[in-house]
């Protein structure tokens, strides 16, 4: 057991790491990696029993009544194109995707994205699944002569925002319609979105100016774990299970993040670069980095664990509430287990539109 406790999977980096990636996007693709062999994931063994306290806003992005929705099980969900998204659109879960934005900033030591920008070139953005809007009025108010738009199906955005920032209700399934290419294009956490990812990407492609970026960020599945500790647990069972239904019964493939790099080279990126970060569920985690990222990250998966189970089990395999309940309890309870030293993976992966694209 000893010798499954040292094994280590990606580097607890600070930002000089980042930033070396980013100035070197001509290094080869474990870049990220090798600068930081030498700090990884691995767990904690003193127990100390030190809180990471997180903290989520109580303020809406939208008050309820300015947009309508459909409510099941106590909780809202989109009404254009109704039933297509899985998780709700209520005031919980807006909290939860603003904590999900520090989440993904705190991964990347405050950045928004790890594309090599260059502020001058940097005209329009386009953020599709912008859900809360907070990553682009954060884009619009750090690049103020950039017009930044952002895309959803649920119109949840502030309405106080920046000049130079726009929402539209829209489904990045639909034909992409804008008078002008983007220089940077942007998606992220979106992985129950997709039936056709490579497809999206194509629009990306298409969408943007000669020279322009596409970055995605997401989790991809299955979770993992350092040592087996995962294994058997109802918590590894019924992601599991989350995971068949969506690909069965939705076509959605939550898998796809492993293949995102892959797959932008095929549709024509170069300078295509991948990032993964393993996202431990709980506090576990030996180093401050990952302890944090930790503390984080299972405050966001158990809010949306509800919303997933109740969503998809109810609609997709004709299950009672009662019975996601009794399940959810169970599940909750592994994500508190600091003997089960689970983990998700996370993706950044980008690439260039070439100058001469064709």
């Amino acid at each position: 057991m000893a010798s499954l406790i040292k094994q280590t999977l990606s580097p607890d980096v600070d930002i000089s790491v980042i930033e070396d990636l980013v100035a070197n996007v001509s290094d080869s693709p474990d870049t990220f990696t090798r600068l930081a062999e030498s700090n990884k994931l691995a767990v904690d063994s003193r127990h100390d029993g030190k809180v990471v306290e997180v903290t989520v806003s109580e303020t809406a992005s939208i008050p309820s009544s300015l947009f309508e929705h459909v409510e099941e099980n106590g909780r809202t969900y989109h009404k254009y194109k109704e039933g297509k998204y899985t998780l709700p659109n209520d005031e919980l879960e807006q909290n939860r995707l603003d904590l999900q934005h520090e989440l993904c900033k705190m991964s990347l030591h405050g950045k928004l994205y790890l594309a090599p920008l260059k502020p001058e070139n940097l005209k329009y953005a386009l953020d599709f699944g912008t859900g809360t809007g907070i990553w682009a009025i954060e884009l619009a108010e750090a690049y103020p002569d950039c017009k930044v738009i952002g895309s959803d199906l649920s119109p949840i955005q502030p309405e106080f925002i920046p000049s130079n920032c726009s929402f539209e209700i829209d489904d990045m399934d639909d034909d992409w319609i804008y008078s002008q290419p983007f220089s940077y294009i942007h998606g992220r956490l979106l992985v129950f979105c997709f039936t056709d990812a490579m497809s999206i990407f194509r629009k990306a492609f298409d969408a943007l100016e000669p020279g322009g970026w596409f970055e995605m960020q997401d989790t991809c599945a299955p979770l993992g774990s350092i040592d087996g500790t995962l294994e058997g647990t109802p918590l590894l069972e019924t992601y599991n299970l989350i995971a068949k239904t969506f690909l069965e019964k939705r076509g959605v493939d939550v898998t796809v993040a492993s293949r995102f790099k892959s797959m932008m080279e095929e549709v024509g990126f170069v300078d295509v670069k991948e990032v993964k970060i393993e996202w431990p569920i709980g506090t576990w985690a030996k180093s401050s980095y990952h302890k944090r990222i930790g503390a984080w990250y299972q405050r966001d998966l158990k809010m949306a664990t509800e919303g997933i189970m109740m969503g998809l089990f109810t609609r997709m395999l004709g299950w009672k509430k009662e019975e996601v309940d009794e399940l959810l309890v169970k599940v909750l309870a592994d994500m508190d287990d600091k003997n089960i030293h689970s983990y998700q993976p996370f993706y950044v992966v980008y690439g260039r539109k070439p100058e001469a694209a064709l």
